[in-house]
């Protein structure tokens, strides 16, 4: 597990910043989060490197937005500080655990973040983690490839 750093704090408050300020576009929250899973954008900030990006939510927004084109698909939208706090928790996931965010947005959907966001936001992140593996059934060991590779092994050869 990697410390969380001054930029892991960094890149966690701009992916939050992020997805606060995808509620004011026209679409949906779900259709802005399938564009960020699949965006480049997204594969530059799991490079985890504070110097390679601007750090402006405007701008990643834009890029998104470039990328995939201006949507007005959708109505639902999350309220804009369960937002930040889901964009903040899979960065910081993200980071610590050195998975990429596409392995953590499969692990915990947005909707159980959101469904947890009123009792887990004032939380210690780590106890926030723990609580959301316990909910689903998993250990940390979740996020060590060696371990989801033995589990793969262990099960092809039980078949």
């Amino acid at each position: 597990m990697k410390t969380f750093d001054h930029d892991g704090l960094l890149l966690a408050e701009h992916q939050g910043k992020i997805f606060e300020k995808s509620a004011e576009l026209g679409t949906s929250t779900a259709v802005f989060l399938r564009r960020f899973l699949h965006s480049d954008y997204l594969k530059k900030l799991d490079r985890n490197e504070v110097v390679s990006l601007s750090l402006d939510a405007q701008e990643a927004i834009e890029s998104i937005e470039n990328q995939f084109g201006a949507s007005s698909y959708g109505k639902t939208k999350l309220a804009k500080s369960a937002l930040f706090w889901i964009g903040y928790m899979y960065r910081y996931i993200s980071y610590t655990r050195q998975v990429s965010t596409k392995f953590v947005m499969h692990l915990f959907p947005y909707q159980q973040l959101n469904d947890v966001y009123y009792s887990f936001h004032t939380q210690d992140p780590e106890w926030c983690v723990r609580s959301l593996l316990e909910m689903n059934g998993q250990k940390e060991d979740v996020f060590n490839p060696n371990e989801r590779l033995k589990k793969v092994m262990r099960l092809k050869l039980a078949c």
